[in-house]
């Protein structure tokens, strides 16, 4: 994430989990993408798209088998609630989804080290599983970026049909497309209804 306009900058760790968190919302949730239907995930498919998802973040108690992918999809569904609830503004919403699902995760600090690495904190049991550990890192680093960083670095794009979610890094944060490709759907048809307005 960029530094903030008072010059602040979100934890490198906490970066990361939002980072994943949107992979995670876009691939398990949402019905459009890029103006076209996104097909409805289940079995298999449901599966590779929460592994590649969590990429190299995946590690932990547990692999990603149907169970833990439809875990996986709910804790998506979550953190797109709390991000639908900032883009309106509605600050106060948010936050009282955000305070729950900190209770549900079970987050609470702890210090824990692997073998002879140094100690680092943990938001998790060490008993927890790899949903768990996710939903509690995750519930965590929105908690942190809450203030100063998610109403104005996550936002949902803009483009009709389009219900993805982005990170926006850029300094000014004017960022309103996930990406080029909705970007350029929206300027087309722009263009193309000014072309409308001269021939009429």
């Amino acid at each position: 994430m960029a530094d903030e306009p008072d010059g602040t900058k979100l934890d490198g760790h906490h970066a990361m989990h939002l980072e994943t968190g949107v992979a995670l919302i876009n691939a398990l949730t949402g019905s459009h993408v890029h103006g076209r239907p996104k097909p409805a995930l289940g079995g298999h498919d449901l599966v590779l798209a929460a592994v590649e998802a969590l990429g190299d973040a995946r590690s932990g108690n547990g692999r990603v088998d149907l169970l833990a992918a439809e875990r996986l999809r709910n804790l998506a569904s979550r953190l797109r609630e709390i991000i639908e609830s900032l883009s309106r503004s509605e600050h106060d919403q948010a936050a009282g989804l955000l305070n729950r699902m900190l209770v549900d995760s079970k987050a609470r600090p702890y210090l824990h080290r692997h073998d002879e690495q140094s100690w680092h904190l943990h938001f998790h049991s060490p008993e927890a599983d790899l949903v768990q550990q996710w939903a509690a890192g995750l519930a965590v680093s929105v908690a942190a970026a809450f203030g100063e960083h998610i109403p104005h670095r996550v936002g949902l794009c803009a483009a009709p049909r389009c219900d993805q979610v982005y990170i926006d890094a850029s300094q000014a944060q004017i960022k309103r497309f996930c990406g080029l490709a909705c970007q350029n759907r929206v300027k087309a048809a722009a263009y193309r209804a000014r072309a409308r307005r001269s021939e009429s």
